[in-house]
């Protein structure tokens, strides 16, 4: 029992972005509903409107990332990394799945607008890359 617990450890840093996800934009849709930027489209605007392939995209990244957690076995930041990545994916699926457009309320420098999954999904690329980059070893296959 203890084992397969500590096999599943990767999974907490993806709960905690999704979680804090769904709480900041529920309190701010509680609190300010008018100044809730309704985003139909991906990162830049992309497939605006086209929420079927946006869908399709977030099930194959949340598909990428267990895979990858699952068949290489990752260590270091490299699974928390594959984590944050999903419960943003997550995160940002569910509101297309009950609103039918992301919640987005953080402006940056007026250039765009953000949410909590988004974070967790750059911060998630950010961190991949650089294990990628500085400690490749922690994506080497590991045999059971």
């Amino acid at each position: 029992m203890e084992k397969k617990v500590a096999g599943f450890r990767w999974l907490w840093p993806g709960l905690l972005v999704l979680l804090l996800d769904r709480l900041v934009k529920w309190l701010h849709l509680t609190a300010s509903e008018s100044q809730t930027v309704r985003n139909s489209g991906m990162a830049f605007g992309m497939f605006q409107g086209n929420s079927i392939v946006i869908l399709i995209v977030s099930v194959l990244l949340l598909a990428a990332c267990f895979f990858l957690v699952r068949k290489t076995r990752p260590t270091g930041l490299a699974p928390v990394a594959l984590s944050m990545i999903a419960g943003g994916a997550l995160g940002n699926m569910i509101d297309r799945l009950l609103h039918g457009y992301v919640i987005d309320m953080f402006p940056f420098f007026g250039w765009f607008v953000f949410n909590v999954a988004d974070v967790g999904v750059v911060a998630g690329a950010v961190l991949c890359g650089w294990s990628l980059l500085f400690r490749p070893q922690d994506w080497s296959a590991k045999e059971k």
